[in-house]
């Protein structure tokens, strides 16, 4: 988890993307909203936590919270009992115009669920994957894969901008 200074940063450059909806799978114990927060994020927040006992965390958290909603799956790149595409729910969970930064608590997960946002992938403003405390900064032009766009030290979690909304 990001420590404040860092979750600060990050949503400075949330705010210069001019994200307005955090799609968040893979912190069922809600503390990378509850981070976000803290650290000033007020717009929306929806996260994907599938499982039982630490999913009440971030339902508490989202319980007082109405801009934030907690759906019952995973992100991933197909249909089960438990994970969703995100491609096959995008109009019902993001807004015409909103700039998305689509987080992932697990960066193994990461390819998956931008792989699940299929024709949207492009519509993601920003992609991130935790793996540490450090920050790395990276933006997609169009079709030609990421560019660095700032980077912390050692190998930090992915935050990455992408094509149509982020160019």
């Amino acid at each position: 988890m990001l420590s404040f200074g860092r979750t600060r940063r990050l949503v400075r450059q949330l705010d210069r993307h001019e994200i307005d909806l955090v799609l968040e799978s893979g912190r069922p114990d809600g503390a990378f909203g509850r981070a976000l927060r803290r650290a000033g994020y007020r717009g929306r927040i929806v996260s994907f936590e599938p499982f039982g006992g630490d999913r009440a965390g971030v339902r508490r958290a989202a319980a007082r919270d109405t801009a934030w909603q907690v759906l019952p799956y995973a992100l991933g790149d197909r249909d089960n009992a438990w994970i969703r595409r995100l491609d096959g729910m995008w109009e019902d969970v993001v807004a015409p115009g909103e700039r998305v930064l689509l987080h992932v608590g697990h960066r193994p997960e990461l390819p998956e669920a931008v792989a699940g946002a299929g024709e949207f992938g492009d519509d993601l403003t920003l992609v991130r994957a935790d793996s540490g405390d450090d920050l790395t900064l990276a933006r997609f032009g169009l079709g030609d894969g990421p560019a660095p766009v700032r980077s912390g030290a050692g190998a930090g979690p992915a935050l990455v901008a992408s094509g149509r909304a982020g160019a």
